[in-house]
């Protein structure tokens, strides 16, 4: 609408031409409202969104974390559906979860005293014998 071209758009948004022209033309045939996204085709969900969201409660109030095993009989137990594990990691991940992992522990946390002890090797630690 402002004169510029779809391609002068598209790079200005990082998008590619094509995606530009399709715009137009969804534009120019169905205005504002053919810019909005449309319901898309696939498979339904299993789970029902009430069902769901009772799941996702539970998970969040457990604040040491689940394992996938865990979260799969869970799903098994509220909703009687019964996932892969794989699946389970890609629901995880669609409901914005997590995993846990241990800290590392970073090398300056020791003390002057124990970096002192393992150079001179008596942490069981051998130096090579002359």
């Amino acid at each position: 609408m402002d004169g510029k071209l779809p391609a002068h758009a598209a790079k200005l948004l990082n998008r590619v031409k094509s995606w530009a022209y399709r715009w137009l033309r969804r534009y120019n045939a169905e205005g504002i409202e053919g810019l909005r996204d449309k319901p898309r085709s696939g498979r339904p969900p299993l789970i029902e969104k009430r069902v769901e969201m009772s799941i996702k409660k539970e998970l969040i109030s457990n604040r040491y974390g689940w394992k996938v095993n865990e979260v799969r009989e869970l799903i098994y137990k509220k909703a009687g559906v019964m996932y892969s594990v794989m699946h389970i990691y890609r629901l995880l991940h669609k409901w914005g979860f997590t995993q846990k992992v241990p800290l590392k522990k970073h090398i300056n946390t020791a003390t002057i005293e124990e970096k002192e002890d393992f150079k001179k090797g008596s942490r069981g630690y051998s130096k090579q014998a002359r």
